[in-house]
């Protein structure tokens, strides 16, 4: 677990972002072969309040990152969750677990986490930032800019 304060301060806000992440281990089924553990730094970062970084770590220089809402990864701890390419939901055959199940163009992966690993994690993110206050932690003068300016 990882608390870090980032350099970039809000210039409209003087608001300085704070990051947090865990490190957990996701459980890849993969039919005919002995699950694979995959490690998985998630973070938070109230410069992105909405958003959670999953970063898949493997064995070599290209790691994975995925991002998350974090309103569905909270949902997903209770209830069937997500469409199209994110799905959470408490998984049905560890009543412990949560399955994520994950979708691209290049195949699919289901992956089975800790239930208390992810809402530890996602307990902190709500210590930082609590739920219906992540529009506080955003510049919108500066976003806009952003994408005004390409």
């Amino acid at each position: 677990m990882n608390n870090e304060a980032t350099p970039s301060t809000s210039e409209n806000l003087s608001i300085k972002h704070v990051a947090h992440s865990h490190d957990v281990v996701f459980v890849r089924a993969i039919p005919n072969v002995d699950d694979v553990l995959v490690d998985v730094e998630l973070r938070y970062d109230t410069s992105d309040p909405f958003a959670i970084r999953a970063r898949f770590l493997r064995e070599t220089p290209n790691e994975i990152d995925w991002l998350f809402s974090r309103e569905l990864l909270t949902a997903g701890l209770l209830a069937p969750s997500g469409e199209g390419d994110v799905r959470i939901s408490p998984s049905t055959s560890n009543s412990e677990g949560v399955q994520i199940d994950l979708k691209t163009p290049d195949g699919a992966a289901s992956f089975t986490v800790g239930a208390e690993d992810l809402k530890d994690f996602l307990d902190c993110s709500h210590a930082m930032v609590p739920h219906g206050e992540e529009f506080l932690w955003i510049d919108f003068e500066s976003e806009l800019h952003r994408l005004v300016s390409g």
